[in-house]
């Protein structure tokens, strides 16, 4: 059961509606929130002219003592405004939370902290991305770290979905399957945010997910509807089902199914059945994220 939330936090727009999306969900499971700002070492090094290793590499060293003491200052009073943004949601939201800052190295730190939760939550792109185009979509180079490193469900949350507020929790999960591990792996905190959705509805209303059966293979596909049928029967849970071939642009089908079922959030394996040949060559889960106007609960 998911008891615990991590929420990634920086002082940017998209974190901060990451921690709208995670204090639903803590309030949804009952969960305790816990906030992390991370204070980038990065930001406390510079390069200078003229030193490097063998090969060319730059080598890095502490900021200047005055450059050090403006950075520290911005660094004080960025995590002032994000502990009372936090502490302001724990409050309005009468959740159990738990605010937590920390120096060093983000990806290491969110992995380390996000090991010790149940579920971790990312806005879709944060400053590490803020040099990328301002109409960029695309995942920060944070998730893709996170997603191989923190073994937990990740729920990756677009910028500013539309009418968000108004549809979030009204929807099904709606769930990618394409018979990997990944998604095989997601279907158990997936449901049990299909549980807390479905809660307090009618039946009509609240207990169906929606699924995207990735493949051509009849039987193959027949197989997988029947395992997750038997899975979701004894939490009385319908499964609605839509299909896709491997041939068709699975990200951009997954979106549109998406859209079409009023989905409250996409789940799916972060990786299929080569997760090597993703890696190196562009991968759907990182295009889904981009395309989707919901969040995206993924596992590795």
């Amino acid at each position: 059961m998911i008891k615990s939330i991590l929420v990634g936090l920086d002082g940017s727009s998209p974190s901060m509606t990451g921690l709208d999306e995670a204090a639903f969900w803590a309030g949804r499971l009952d969960a305790e929130l816990r906030g992390l700002f991370v204070e980038d070492e990065q930001r406390f090094l510079h390069y200078p002219a003229g030193f490097s290793a063998e090969g060319g590499i730059p080598i890095s060293a502490s900021l200047p003592e005055e450059d050090m003491a403006v950075e520290n200052e911005k660094v004080r009073e960025e995590g002032e405004r994000i502990r009372a943004a936090f502490e302001d949601k724990v409050k309005s939201a009468s959740l159990r939370g738990n605010y937590l800052q920390e120096r060093g190295n983000v990806n290491h730190l969110l992995t380390r902290h996000a090991r010790a939760a149940g579920m971790l939550v990312l806005g879709r792109r944060g400053r590490s991305g803020r040099n990328d185009p301002p109409d960029s979509k695309g995942a920060g180079p944070t998730i893709e770290t996170l997603i191989h490193n923190a073994l937990r469900p990740t729920l990756v949350v677009p910028d500013n979905p539309p009418d968000r507020m108004r549809t979030r929790g009204k929807g099904p999960v709606l769930f990618a399957y394409d018979g990997g591990k990944g998604i095989h792996r997601v279907i158990i905190p997936g449901t049990e945010l299909a549980l807390a959705i479905s809660e307090g509805k009618s039946e009509a209303n609240g207990n169906r997910v929606s699924v995207v059966s990735i493949g051509s293979d009849e039987e193959l596909r027949e197989e997988g509807q029947q395992t997750l049928n038997k899975y979701w029967a004894p939490h009385g849970l319908e499964a609605i089902f839509h299909f896709a071939r491997k041939e068709d642009r699975i990200s951009a089908m997954i979106a549109e199914f998406a859209r079409r079922d009023g989905a409250s959030l996409i789940a799916m394996g972060a990786f299929g059945h080569n997760p090597l040949h993703e890696l190196f060559f562009g991968s759907t889960t990182l295009e889904t994220i981009a395309q989707a106007e919901v969040p995206v609960l993924l596992m590795a």
